[in-house]
């Protein structure tokens, strides 16, 4: 299994998502991050949303009035 961590961000608030898949050969982060968008759904309860993960290294989720990014976790220096 790999584990891919990634922070969803909405203007100050951050919630941190990980996401674990069978290794596969080739880049996953974008398939990933997609999942991630489902377990931030799952987090918000939301009963409606607008997911857009068209760009590559990027999925912006839009629930209501809030627009959320879904980002790569960074450690801190």
């Amino acid at each position: 299994m790999i584990k891919f961590r990634f922070i969803a961000r909405s203007g100050d608030e951050s919630i941190p998502l990980t996401v674990a898949l069978e290794y596969q050969p080739g880049n996953q982060t974008q398939r990933a991050r997609r999942l991630a968008a489902g377990e931030l759904l799952a987090i918000l309860a939301a009963e409606e949303a607008h997911v857009d993960a068209r760009e590559e290294g990027m999925v912006t989720v839009r629930t209501g009035e809030n627009i959320w990014v879904i980002g790569e976790a960074r450690a801190a220096d």
